[in-house]
């Protein structure tokens, strides 16, 4: 692991930062990257396409099945693959990189699509969406436990919500390894991630539970790797609104000796007007989060349930 620093380190496509880099020259200003990105990570941006000797313009590349392998090759003359120089490109390059905590991919790129880019047949020529840019291919086999998405998927509230959780948490989770005390930080990690991980994945958190509760300074690497598959792939979920409202009745149980009738009755109806998507997370969180400070209990203030990201990263209509 990498020294921590100040900010989550992201990696960003080129293109989508306003390089004009894509094969005509041309660039995208997407919205999340210049806003968003710019203001909280710090971002690498990596067009492999171009850093690999390709010009600007360029002859359009596509993936291609052949039946038995899917090579990266030129439209115009399939029978050219530069899947080799690529990937090869793409291993030398990621030694480069720092440590990343996120990577936001372009859709539906040959080189950096993350999810259902086209494969176009060489054989029938009809084209699936089944296929993985080669570096983006070869970023999630080093980098299995960092999150990808692309900027399609992120127009998606819940998606960019999710994106952003597991990013701050991987960027998290690195700052352990600085600390004085690893073993300790490792458990503090777990215990503030305590609500998440029970409104993602109830049965992973208790997984993961009983990996901590072994954890000490000799065994944390170990320990450590064997943690972290898990946990990723249980930030990975989105939960439902049910399952929210469960960790919220866990929370409420906090206050059951501060609450008078009317206001626990208040709380409750506003979990079921939640439940019936009438109003998001945020307004019983809020009225959560009012009667923890009113009778001062610190439990909360350092559960990231109620702050898994920058306030000011969330949307309108958030369900954060």
């Amino acid at each position: 692991m990498s020294k921590i620093t100040n900010k989550p380190q992201i990696g960003v496509s080129a293109c989508l930062a306003s390089h004009p880099v894509r094969f005509d020259g041309s660039f995208i200003s997407n919205a999340f990257v210049k806003n968003e990105c710019s203001s909280f990570f710090d971002i690498h941006t990596v067009c492999p396409e171009v850093e690999m000797g390709m010009s600007i313009p360029r002859q359009v590349i596509q993936l291609r099945d052949f039946g038995d392998d899917i090579q990266l090759v030129y439209s115009k003359n399939p029978e050219h693959s530069i899947s080799d120089e690529m990937r090869a490109f793409s291993q030398n390059k990621l030694k480069q990189l720092p440590q990343l905590d996120g990577y936001v991919f372009k859709k539906d790129s040959p080189s950096c699509g993350v999810y259902k880019v086209p494969v176009k047949s060489n054989k029938t020529g009809m084209r699936t969406r089944n296929g993985i840019g080669v570096f983006a291919q070869e970023f999630k086999k080093k980098y299995p436990h960092v999150p990808t998405e692309d900027e399609g998927r992120l127009n998606d509230m819940g998606l960019r919500e999710n994106f952003l959780e597991r990013v701050y948490a991987h960027y998290r989770w690195r700052s352990i390894f600085s600390a004085h005390k690893p073993a300790q930080a490792f458990r503090d990690f777990h215990k503030k991630y305590k609500l998440i991980l029970m409104a993602k994945n109830n049965a992973a958190y208790r997984q993961l539970g009983r990996i901590v509760s072994q954890v000490n300074e000799h065994n944390f690497a170990q320990q450590s790797e064997d943690y972290i598959g898990l946990f990723m792939q249980a930030m990975s979920k989105i939960p439902s609104q049910g399952h929210h409202i469960n960790v919220m009745m866990h929370i409420l149980g906090y206050l059951k000796n501060h609450l008078d009738k009317a206001e626990k009755s208040e709380l409750l109806n506003w979990f079921e007007i939640f439940r019936a998507k009438r109003v998001t997370r945020i307004t019983p969180l809020m009225l959560l989060q009012h009667h923890f400070t009113k009778h001062k209990i610190s439990y909360i203030a350092e559960q990231y349930y109620f702050s898994p990201f920058p306030n000011e990263l969330m949307l309108p209509g958030s369900n954060i």
